[in-house]
Formats: C-alpha cells, structure tokens, sequence
C-alpha cells in the first residue's frame, strides 16, 4: 500500500542549493529505506521536507498514512507508558538525569506507542549503544507500516534496510538491498564509468594526435619542394592550395569532433595510507602500559574494582560495554595518570575527545594538523584528502567548521603527531559513512597501539586484536577480534550473568508490586499495578523458559 509520495522537491538556505530531488520517492509499507550520504547532503532536510517540519522552495509532498518522527535535534520530554518503560529499560528514569541513549530510546517508544503507519527516523543509532541498536533492529524489522530512516551505523543498515537512497551532489540515487549490497552496486558504477573515462581518454587522444598530424602536414606545405625549381612551383601552386585547405579543414572537423565527444570526468582514486615507520616513535620494550588492581566509582556506584591488564606495542584495543560503564572514565584515568597505571617510558599519549581541545579555532585544517606533524604537507593533505577534505578545503578556518569536519580535523591531528599511543572517545559521532570507512583505513594503518571506545561495530570488528568488555564492577579481557569475542565462551558467560541480573531486578520489582498491592486503596491506582504485575510475571516465565 502507498503511504507517501514526493516529487521534485527543493530546498535553499541563503541562495545555497542544498537539495534538488532529481528521483521520485514512493513509500510503501513494509519498506525500510535508508537515506545515506555525506554530512551536508542534505537528509535531515530531506526528512524534514518531507514530514512539514520545513517549507519546500518547489515540489510536491502526498501522505496517504499517519507518520511519526523521532529526530536527533528533539530534546523535548516525551510521555510513555509503563509498558514501554519496561520494554525500553526506562523504569523509574527521570528525563532530566537520562543519558542520551535513554533520551533517544524514550523518543522512540513514545513514537511507537503512536501506531504511526510511517516511522520516520533522523539517526536513531547516534547515542544507543549495542544492545539498544539490536533492540532498534528487532523492533523496526518487525514494525507493520514503512521506515525511513537516516543512520551511520553500517551493521543497523544491513539488518533493516530493503533500499538505499544515496544523496550526492544534490542527486538522488536508489539502490535495491541492503548497505552491504549497496556498496557492490556502488563499485559496479565506478568500474562502469572508469571504463567509460579510459575509452574517452583513448579516443580524445587519438583525434587529438590525428588533428595535429593534418596541422602539421598543411603547415609544411608552404613552401616549395627542394627539388623542384620556383617556375615549376608556381604552375602546381593552384593544386598545393587546394590539398593545403583540404588538410586544414580535415583537421577543424577533427577538433570539432572532440568538442562534441560526450566528456568523461576522470573518477577520483584515493592513495592508499601508508604510514613511515622511520619517522615513526617506537617503544622498545614488551609493554606500553600495565594497569594493576584499578579501581574506579563515583556518585556510590563501582565502575570496575581491581582491573588488572597489559598492553604490547602494536595492540589495538577496543573497549566495549553499555552506555554509563566507564569506557570514558578509563580512557580519562590513563590520559592523566594513575598510581595503579605503569607507563613506558617511551610512551607518547594522544587523546582524542568530544571536547575538541586539540584544536585552535583561529587556525585553518592544515596549519592544525601541521601543527606538531612529523610528516611533510604533502602527506599531510593525502590523509585529509582520505578523510574527504579536498583541496582549498584544507585552508578553511576551524572555526567555521561543521560538528562533523571538526571531529576529521581532531583525529587527523591526532593520527599524524608524534604520538606512539592513541586513546580514542566514540571517534566516530558526528562522522558520516564514508568518513567511517576512511578512518578504518586509517586505524588499519596505524603502526602504533590504540584503545578505542567506540559502539560502531563495524569499526571494531575491523580494526580490534583485543577486547577489553566493562561490566561494573568487574571487566573482561579478551585477546582476539571481535567476532572471536562473540562467539567465545567469555561471551557466553557474560550473556548468561546478564540474564541472571535481570531475573533478580526483576524479581525485587515483583516484591515490591506486591508489598504495594497490600496497602493500596485506590482502585485505578490497583488495576495499573495489577497488570504491572502480571506484566513482570510474563516476563520471568520467558527468561526461565
């Protein structure tokens, strides 16, 4: 059943195109759309377009269905039921002391709780760690009406979408599939219009050499031939003309011809990053750093009590965990010291965070980066051109740069100084696809060690060679990738401890459910407990089935 439709839409902030849809978007139920691109393409204004939120300059927006929204700019408090505060883990939470995982999960249960027959969602996935993404996942695959959605998150783009809307350059393209099938379709493209760039280049060469060989010819016809004498010259001048002008007009249709050949742009190929070891800080030495018997909590709550583990030049590290287990507050211990952390003495820590201290904003990209490099400029602008700064964009001041160029500006900085040590906080917020993918080459590159705390879980199952899981109070170090991880008994483990603290939360909540049941006398009060309670029941039944 069609739900939406929009055509030809148009949007412009001060003169500026920002969008011009050049393909027709017809929403059906059941579809799982996802809108990708670059950060400035112009998705969330496309979403925005297309719900009312803003006024489209041209073009034409149809619903055929009730629509709801959740958006990343929304910090209003939203309502919900009981049921979904179970259902969202948000019981008993306060809007004003949510993080902001919580804060996104409880704009997407009071937009189910609409019974929408459009979901309309502008990056649900930026604050949720894993767990909230597979709980997104599950809920959206099995969600009756149509989902579009804009997201950075190349794992969640796999497991929902059925199409891939690229935007780019103002262009709209559709892919069928999911992200990873979207990538091959993507590839076929380029290698279609590399071909088609090769066999241009050929032919313009051709005519190009054939032009200037007639040129030539016609040139050298000026003159008489030395054997022959100027009287003879003089008799055969009326047919050397004519030969002459034919050889020039043969050559201006020629050049007329490369005027018209249909022109192909040269498509861009990105150096491969390759870092120089010589310039390269090594530590020498079986460990960078040992942490012994760490013991770390704030406001009564144990974030991880006697954690003890080693790191070996070269380790890349990446810490996993929910939202609020301490994977900043770690990173943070390291950066500043502690008695429990032993250091290398070669040891050279960089430190990259939300904050952005790294940067001056009165300096442009380059003079930053250049800043403490050891690498000469051209190296410099290779690794901005891969985190998809090109050109005179390098000059820009810091500080008239988005969230998102600020972020690639502070990891460039931070990946080409003379650091031998990484500690990296969610890198990835802000970045969108094309960034992400060009950072896993960079850490796949890098020749030094990392710790990187990151929810992207394609980033870590690229780039890890440890896992180190927190679980207040306790932490789990895992030495393998993250597939290993996954599918190890340690994970196991994990999942069967989870399971065991959930039947206790929810066995005290049933205690008290039915302490409060005793004394409670309003009727209306009494039924919304009563079917808490069977609510709560049900649920034990599950994880003990």
């Amino acid at each position: 059943m069609l739900l939406l439709e929009a055509n030809r839409l148009e949007k412009s902030y001060k003169g500026n195109l920002i969008l011009r849809q050049t393909e027709p978007l017809q929403l059906f139920s059941e579809d799982r759309i996802g809108l990708v691109g670059m950060n400035g393409a112009g998705k969330s204004t496309f979403l925005k377009l297309l719900t009312g939120t803003e006024d489209a300059d041209a073009g034409t927006v149809r619903h055929y269905g009730s629509f709801s929204v959740v958006s990343q700019f929304d910090d209003v408090e939203k309502e919900i039921n009981a049921k979904s505060e179970g259902v969202w883990d948000l019981k008993g939470k306060t809007y004003e002391t949510m993080s902001g995982g919580e804060k996104t999960r409880t704009q997407i249960a009071a937009a189910l709780e609409q019974n929408p027959d459009i979901l309309i969602l502008d990056e649900p996935t930026s604050h949720l760690d894993i767990e909230g993404m597979d709980q997104l996942t599950k809920v959206l695959t099995h969600f009756k009406g149509a989902v579009l959605f804009v997201s950075h998150d190349r794992v969640f783009l796999d497991m929902v979408c059925t199409k891939i809307i690229e935007l780019d350059q103002q262009t709209f393209t559709a892919y069928t599939g999911n992200y990873s099938e979207y990538l091959i379709q993507k590839k076929q493209k380029d290698e279609r219009k590399q071909f088609e760039y090769e066999q241009y280049r050929k032919e313009k060469t051709r005519l190009e050499n054939t032009a200037k060989e007639k040129a030539s010819k016609a040139k050298s016809m000026k003159g008489k031939p030395a054997r022959m004498s100027y009287s003879e010259a003089k008799l055969g001048k009326g047919k050397l003309q004519g030969a002459k002008r034919s050889l020039e007009k043969k050559s201006k249709v020629i050049e007329k011809r490369i005027e018209m050949l249909d022109k192909k742009e040269k498509p861009v190929d990105l150096q491969k990053v390759e870092f120089n070891i010589q310039r390269f800080s090594v530590i020498h030495g079986k460990q960078a750093l040992s942490v012994k018997e760490l013991s770390v909590g704030f406001d009564q709550r144990q974030l991880f009590r006697k954690l003890s583990f080693s790191i070996k030049p070269g380790m890349k590290i990446v810490l996993t965990g929910k939202n609020g287990t301490g994977k900043s507050t770690l990173l943070q211990e390291i950066y500043r010291g502690n008695e429990k952390i032993i250091k290398s003495k070669q040891l050279k820590v960089g430190y990259f965070h939300q904050h952005l201290e790294l940067l001056n904003p009165a300096k442009t990209i380059l003079e930053n980066v250049m800043e403490n490099s050891l690498y000469d400029e051209t190296w410099v602008r290779t690794i901005l051109a891969r985190m998809l700064f090109k050109r005179e964009d390098v000059f820009k001041k810091v500080e008239v740069l988005s969230g998102g160029e600020k972020m690639k500006t502070a990891l460039a900085k931070i990946f080409l100084s003379d650091y031998n040590l990484l500690l990296l906080d969610e890198p990835t917020n802000y970045l969108d696809l094309f960034t992400r993918e060009a950072l896993e080459d960079v850490l796949m590159a890098y020749p030094g060690t990392f710790i990187l705390a990151t929810h992207d879980r394609r980033l870590i199952e690229k780039t890890a060679t440890h896992i180190l899981e927190l679980q207040p109070p306790k932490a789990i170090w895992f030495e393998g990738n993250y597939n290993e991880f996954k599918s190890s008994g340690v994970k196991q483990e994990k999942d069967e401890t989870a399971q065991e603290e959930e039947i206790l939360k929810l066995k005290l909540e049933m205690t008290e459910l039915i302490s409060q049941l005793s004394i409670c006398t309003n009727e209306s009060e009494k039924v919304k407990l009563d079917h808490r309670y069977e609510e709560v029941l049900s649920e034990l039944r599950k994880l003990k089935s």
